[in-house]
């Protein structure tokens, strides 16, 4: 069966997840651009990625100026939406203005010093330009060059990539199972990086030599308790109504441990009472539906 490798959009939004999980080993998608502007699907993306168990890699469009600014942004704004199935992020630097190097490169070791792996994305006509951010490039990190020859869909040898890309993106007018329309697809060169490679999140070895998966603790926000100590069903719509936040907190750091996806609606109803049911099943804890000390102490030692 053909693999697909596809990067995508809002331009280009996914409509039939089971496709895709079943015929793309990764995607990548747009989350951000510069210091304001999110992608009006990472969200729902992110949620499908991690209910259907695709790996996704997210990107930032870095406009000229400012570039270790952007990088912030992106992670800011991603960091309390990712999941278990998230590998890494993304720089894409080719915008027309141009990009600072030293920018570029002061941006790039910010996304690769945050224990996931990351991608620069350049163009091959601008490979003169970034050649010393792409050669210093950190050692978790892939290079990921768009080159499109004909531009038809197909890959075609007489338009190879640099030597060392790791990703060649070489075409615009492509198609996937799944994804609707003419899209970006991509392919693994093997140079160094396997499919495997960007599929994984970052890998130690252990010391019998063979490689194992890091696992981290939660990378969101935890939750402050309020001043009885916990919160409990009915808080955020009948009492507590001023801790919205701390209780969606509650919400994604329940979904993250127990690896559900129940709302995260600012209100600790039935639903998130049931999960923290479990939770405190799970660890052995009183079993009575409120979130408090206990719990947090267990949910910062969790590690994934």
């Amino acid at each position: 069966m053909a693999k697909y490798y596809p990067d995508v959009s809002h331009h280009d939004p996914i409509k039939n997840w089971d496709k895709v999980k079943n015929n793309c080993p990764f995607v990548i998608t747009k989350a951000t651009q510069g210091t304001s502007y999110v992608d009006s699907t990472l969200d729902d993306f992110i949620k499908n990625c991690e209910k259907k168990g695709v790996p996704y890699w997210l990107y930032t469009y870095l406009n000229s100026g400012d570039e270790l600014e952007q990088a912030k942004f992106l992670v800011k704004t991603c960091k309390d939406k990712i999941g278990k199935h998230f590998i890494g992020y993304v720089l894409d630097v080719e915008c027309e203005k141009g990009c600072s190097v030293s920018g570029v490169k002061s941006a790039l070791a910010y996304i690769s010093n945050l224990g996931y792996k990351s991608m620069i994305y350049t163009m091959y006509a601008q490979y003169s330009r970034y050649k010393g951010a792409i050669k210093s490039r950190p050692a978790n990190c892939a290079w990921w060059e768009a080159r499109y020859g004909r531009n038809d869909g197909k890959y075609r040898k007489a338009y190879p990539c640099h030597k060392g890309v790791d990703l060649h993106q070489f075409t615009e007018n492509g198609s996937c199972p799944g994804i609707p329309g003419k899209i970006d697809l991509n392919r693994i060169t093997g140079t160094e990086k396997k499919e495997v490679w960007f599929c994984t999140k970052v890998n130690i070895k252990s010391q019998d030599g063979a490689s194992e998966e890091v696992k981290r603790g939660y990378t969101g926000t935890f939750p402050a308790l309020p001043p009885r100590g916990y919160y409990q069903i009915g808080d955020g719509y009948k009492t507590l109504k001023n801790y919205p936040t701390q209780i969606k907190r509650v919400q994604k750091v329940l979904n993250w441990a127990m690896d559900e996806d129940i709302a995260t609606d600012c209100k600790y109803g039935e639903e998130t009472a049931t999960l923290q049911e479990k939770f405190q099943k799970k660890y052995n804890l009183d079993v009575n539906g409120k979130f408090g000390n206990k719990s947090l102490d267990i949910v910062k030692k969790i590690k994934k």
